[in-house]
């Protein structure tokens, strides 16, 4: 075995190594900035979806505000009932006004013809 060094075959080969890394070390960083950058983009658009979510949520009434409802619509229940009795009342004054004009009419028809 005979072995020549042959400093342009060493160095061709060296500089092909060194190209090889190179060309190696660029696109994988290149691939890491890609998957990089399309983890930003998810993550401002995640970002703008949860301030989305906040904005919605603050404009939602809160625990005291729901229970003032509760509140107004049970004394509007009341109400409701006080004016329902107060309307069955008035119906029944009616009813017996209406029997009392009744009894005059017919008091006053059957008056004239006798």
């Amino acid at each position: 075995m005979n072995f020549e060094f042959d400093l342009t075959i060493t160095m061709s080969l060296i500089l092909s190594v060194i190209v090889i890394g190179f060309t190696w070390f660029r696109t994988r960083r290149h691939d890491v900035d890609e998957r990089f950058m399309t983890g930003a983009k998810r993550m401002g658009d995640l970002d703008k979806r949860v301030q989305a979510v906040e904005q919605s949520i603050a404009v939602m009434p809160g625990k005291d505000d729901i229970h003032r409802l509760e509140m107004a619509l049970s004394e509007i229940a009341g109400d409701i009932k006080a004016m329902r009795a107060t309307t069955r009342a008035t119906n029944d004054a009616m009813a017996r006004i209406d029997r009392v004009v009744n009894r005059h009419e017919d008091h006053l028809l059957d008056g004239s013809k006798k």
